[in-house]
């Protein structure tokens, strides 16, 4: 008897598989041209819809996630505890910029309830459980959307299932949701751990993801997502970045320095010889603006190069295998890249106006946005009109995903 009831079970998913992916081949397969488009692709997804609405055995739904025969336009997201289904497919109702409809099937007291997301119009491809002490559990919704033809984003949705499915702000600033956006091309995600205690969200201050990325985190406590923050153990100001008493022979304190530099006819190239034998040739062409850093290790015969067009690269720093790198920019904006010799890649980039070698980590400062100053540091010396206010920041390039914290100090300095 229990083996026709499983029997009978995985044939009625069978038939829910067929019919969902003969509708979304008839919606995908309908001509945009045609007058009738609206009226038959809001047909075909109320019909979709409602297949999936009348799911109502979990062991049903469990053969149905399970199954290899589902259409690949329909996305399937499963909760690490099984507990709620997604499924997302494009209602094609949207033109350049997708509508995507989305069903949650969630599992309760063998019962199955159903809720649509088409709000979010996202393809949910990941959900993860969020655990409170005294509240009900979190679900944080995983998402995909499209703006246009090459504008994307990643979302991260954060919902309870109590008499009903609700929004729950437990972001910063009493968010119920965080969104990164991205181009075609260069495609940026949020980076969320198995127990979703740690969010790590993309940096984007310089969108060049072949220059590599930094990340701020979110640390769960257990209520609510906050911020990730490092203390330092010594007050910072104007003095504490980019003096010359923080140079050495041209390189920030803490660097290694070169044991031979060998200066080029020309006066804007140079060659730089490290103690482990790495050697570093600058080349600048100030005619066409562009940098190039050859980077050759003992024993290798290519060297790896560097290019930066319209930049003029300078070398502030190398500790073993970490070079640190300044392109020029505004006075109080500029690039600094971290490039692993080893890897043979950038792993960090960030905006900065002043940096400071801090154990294994960096000192960064940033110009504070005028609107975001709130309550101003104290100024020792008179800036008068040109006083500029900076934040401080930790940024971890040796971690897994280099991340950037908040110290919590700020401090006035002159604005050129």
């Amino acid at each position: 008897m229990k083996d026709a009831q499983e029997t009978s079970k995985f044939s009625n998913c069978i038939v829910l598989v067929d019919s969902i992916t003969t509708l979304l081949h008839n919606l995908d397969e309908l001509e945009i041209n045609n007058p009738n488009f609206t009226k038959q692709a809001n047909q075909f997804n109320r019909d979709i819809t409602e297949i999936l609405q009348e799911v109502s055995s979990p062991d049903i739904l469990a053969n149905f996630t399970k199954t290899d025969k589902l259409d690949e336009s329909l996305t399937l997201a499963i909760a690490q505890d099984t507990s709620i289904v997604i499924f997302s497919w494009d209602s094609r109702l949207g033109g350049s910029n997708p509508k995507i409809k989305s069903i949650a099937l969630h599992t309760n007291n063998q019962k199955i309830e159903s809720f649509s997301l088409d709000k979010l119009s996202v393809r949910c491809t990941d959900i993860y459980n969020l655990y409170r002490e005294t509240k009900q559990p979190v679900y944080l919704f995983k998402g995909l959307g499209q703006l246009s033809g090459v504008d994307f984003y990643s979302s991260l949705h954060a919902f309870t299932v109590e008499n009903g499915l609700k929004k729950t702000d437990i972001f910063p600033k009493n968010q119920s949701s965080i969104t990164t956006d991205y181009t075609l091309g260069r495609p940026i995600d949020f980076i969320v751990s198995n127990d979703a205690s740690k969010i790590f969200i993309p940096n984007k201050t310089y969108p060049y993801n072949d220059w590599g990325l930094t990340y701020s985190v979110l640390s769960f406590d257990g209520e609510n997502y906050q911020q990730q923050t490092s203390q330092i153990d010594f007050p910072v100001n104007s003095d504490s970045f980019n003096g010359p008493k923080n140079y050495d022979n041209g390189y920030l304190e803490g660097s290694e320095i070169p044991i031979d530099t060998t200066q080029k006819e020309n006066l804007t190239s140079f060659t730089l010889v490290f103690k482990d034998s790495i050697q570093i040739e600058h080349n600048y062409d100030p005619d066409e603006e562009t940098t190039l850093l050859k980077i050759m290790k003992k024993n290798d015969k290519t060297p790896v190069v560097l290019p930066f067009k319209s930049y003029y690269a300078r070398l502030l720093a190398k500790q073993k295998q970490y070079l640190f790198v300044r392109l020029s920019g505004t006075s109080n904006h500029s690039p600094l890249l971290v490039y692993d010799i080893t890897k043979q890649e950038y792993i960090a980039s960030i905006s900065q106006a002043g940096i400071k070698l801090h154990d294994e980590a960096v000192l960064v400062a940033q110009p504070i946005e005028k609107n975001n100053i709130g309550e101003k540091p104290k100024c020792v010396a008179n800036y008068g009109d040109q006083t500029a206010y900076f934040q401080t920041f930790i940024l971890e390039y040796r971690s897994e995903y280099p991340t950037i914290m908040p110290t919590g100090q700020q401090f006035c300095g002159f604005s050129e």
